[in-house]
């Protein structure tokens, strides 16, 4: 074999070679993954909400069966069936609702007893003298009624409103004769707010009841009387009675009489803090509490509650757990030193 032949042959064989070492020199091809089959999720189960256990509660009235206070307990303790609240309506009358809220202060926060108190029971009278208790004593739940009063005229009388009576009073001195639900407690105080007595000459006659001043005015034995107006509608409707004002707190024109304006509309800062809240001995459950509160809300909107409430001369309206305190708290602040102070002051007379 010729050199040069000889040479092609060892140059082939080197490229042969080269072209091998390259070849085994490259990356494999990845190789495909098999694709993941779609896997259908499940749906959530939505979560059922569980009803609450049906509870038995006593409501205690410190009234006697048949007056406001009682009646517009019985008529939420109806409602209250309806969120599977059984409400069972104790009366407990005594030293003006003192003797029940004293018993309910002292039971078990556990007990599922609750008052059913206005600032009469929880403030003012704590305030007049040791009753065995004071609004701290209670948690709040809420607030769900509002009795209304008013000052009624005797027909016939030479006014029209409250400014021509205080007009009246001032240029005829001693003549007028006011007619109020007793002497000494809250009432009587809310007369003399609307009636200043170290301002105006008239006489102050306690009576024993708004049905008593009611027979009065239209007697004309009193010229004018603090009432219900619950009590003073019907008479004012039949024109034995003129009412002048009335004296709610929660809002200024009772849907009761729209048309009659409101104290504060005359300038006159003497809105009657007479608003109905449950009440549970303090450390009453939380969660019993919030339940009877959301309840109670609903209550207040219901059209035959509405209607039962303004018949018994009484507003529908709620406050939850923490406004009822702050409504309460703003009376203990503003009002009982107010009340206090007249109280001595009337001792001494």
């Amino acid at each position: 074999m010729t050199a040069k032949r000889v040479f092609f042959v060892l140059l082939a064989l080197t490229l042969v070679f080269a072209l091998g070492m390259m070849a085994g020199c490259e990356e494999p091809a990845p190789e495909e993954e098999p694709e993941e089959e779609a896997v259908e999720e499940e749906p959530e189960e939505e979560a059922v909400e569980e009803e609450p256990e049906d509870i038995e509660i006593d409501i205690v009235v410190g009234f006697a069966a048949g007056g406001s206070n009682d009646l517009s307990a019985r008529y939420m303790a109806e409602k209250f069936a309806d969120y599977g609240i059984q409400a069972n309506v104790v009366n407990m009358p005594g030293g003006m609702g003192t003797e029940a809220a004293y018993h309910v202060s002292t039971q078990s926060p556990d007990s599922n007893m609750f008052m059913w108190a206005h600032p009469l029971i929880m403030l003012f009278e704590p305030a007049a003298g040791d009753r065995g208790f004071t609004i701290h004593d209670f948690d709040p739940v809420a607030l769900l009624a509002s009795p209304t009063f008013c000052i009624g005229s005797k027909a016939g009388a030479p006014w029209e409103d409250m400014d021509d009576l205080v007009q009246y009073i001032e240029d005829n001195p001693g003549e007028v004769t006011l007619g109020g639900q007793g002497e000494g407690n809250m009432m009587h105080f809310i007369a003399e707010l609307i009636l200043d007595p170290d301002e105006l000459d008239y006489t102050y006659v306690g009576l024993e009841g708004g049905a008593d001043v009611a027979l009065n005015l239209t007697g004309g034995h009193v010229d004018v009387g603090h009432l219900s107006l619950a009590a003073a509608r019907p008479l004012h409707q039949d024109g034995d009675l003129t009412v002048l004002v009335n004296t709610q707190i929660l809002v200024e024109r009772d849907p009761l009489m729209p048309d009659i304006p409101n104290v504060i509309e005359f300038g006159i800062d003497a809105q009657e803090p007479h608003p109905l809240a449950l009440w549970g001995p303090k450390g009453t459950d939380p969660a019993l509490i919030t339940r009877m509160s959301e309840a109670m809300s609903q209550i207040a909107q219901d059209p035959e509650l509405i209607a039962n409430y303004e018949g018994a001369g009484m507003i529908a309206h709620y406050l939850d757990t923490d406004d009822t305190w702050d409504f309460f708290m703003d009376v203990e602040e503003n009002m009982i030193p107010r009340f206090k102070e007249w109280l001595a002051d009337y001792e001494t007379r």
